[in-house]
């Protein structure tokens, strides 16, 4: 999802296929290979969608932003996107995954960008696979994170 997504001052990394247990295990490579980094924005979940444990990927996901937090890094969460692929079945799971980061990243005082209306029946902003951001897409998925990093003051 990320793979054409720039921030100024930013550099993303894609990691294909990943699930959220992964990406965790990547933390501590990232912030040695960028130690002056203030925050890590993490965009990851949908892969996870398809094991249908919807338990464990809450789990999973409690431990990557208490990993990242742990460093002393800002951790700011980038909300699912729903795919305009997705069956009813793993649409129903993706917004249940949005709504439980809602409420989680919220107690936690994690900032959380919220994809989901801007994504939502936007068959447009989505490659031919109906499951992977166009530019177009990329380029609003860019806008919406950028903003976040605005909004929570973070120089890059």
């Amino acid at each position: 999802m990320v793979r054409h997504v720039t921030l100024p001052r930013s550099e993303t990394w894609c990691l294909p296929g990943a699930s959220v247990e992964d990406v965790q295990t990547r933390v501590p490579e990232v912030v040695e290979q960028h130690p002056t980094a203030s925050a890590i924005v993490v965009h990851v979940g949908s892969n996870d969608i398809r094991l249908q444990q919807s338990e464990k990927l809450k789990s999973d996901f409690t431990s990557l932003i208490q990993t990242i937090l742990a460093t002393g890094k800002k951790c700011i969460v980038s909300g699912p996107i729903p795919s305009a692929c997705f069956s009813d079945m793993q649409f129903s799971r993706i917004r249940q995954l949005h709504a439980w980061l809602v409420g989680y990243c919220s107690r936690e005082r994690v900032p959380f960008v919220d994809n989901f209306g801007s994504f939502w029946r936007r068959r447009s902003l989505f490659a031919r696979d109906g499951r992977h951001l166009n530019r177009a897409g990329a380029s609003l998925l860019a806008s919406n994170l950028e903003l976040a990093l605005e909004a929570h003051h973070t120089p890059r």
